[in-house]
């Protein structure tokens, strides 16, 4: 090993052994706010709305098994 690199070494260690700054540059602290309490989504058919949960979102809206926009293969929600 050379000198250079033995000293380039040492200079690193020494600088791993420093605790961290306060702040870091170019990094800003940012209020998060809490998650806002929403009402779960309902299904949107109907006049009334059918108004059942759970549901998916389609194109057409958030629909429930029952509604959705074309009869498929897939698996009933519990």
């Amino acid at each position: 090993m050379t000198r250079a690199t033995a000293a380039s070494l040492a200079a690193m260690r020494q600088r791993l052994d420093e605790p961290p700054p306060e702040t870091v540059p170019g990094q800003l602290a940012v209020e998060v706010p809490a998650a806002e309490d929403k009402p779960p989504k309902v299904c949107g058919y109907g006049n009334p709305r059918c108004g059942a949960v759970p549901v998916r979102f389609y194109p057409c809206g958030w629909k429930c098994d029952e509604h959705q926009p074309a009869r498929t293969s897939r698996r009933k929600t519990p």
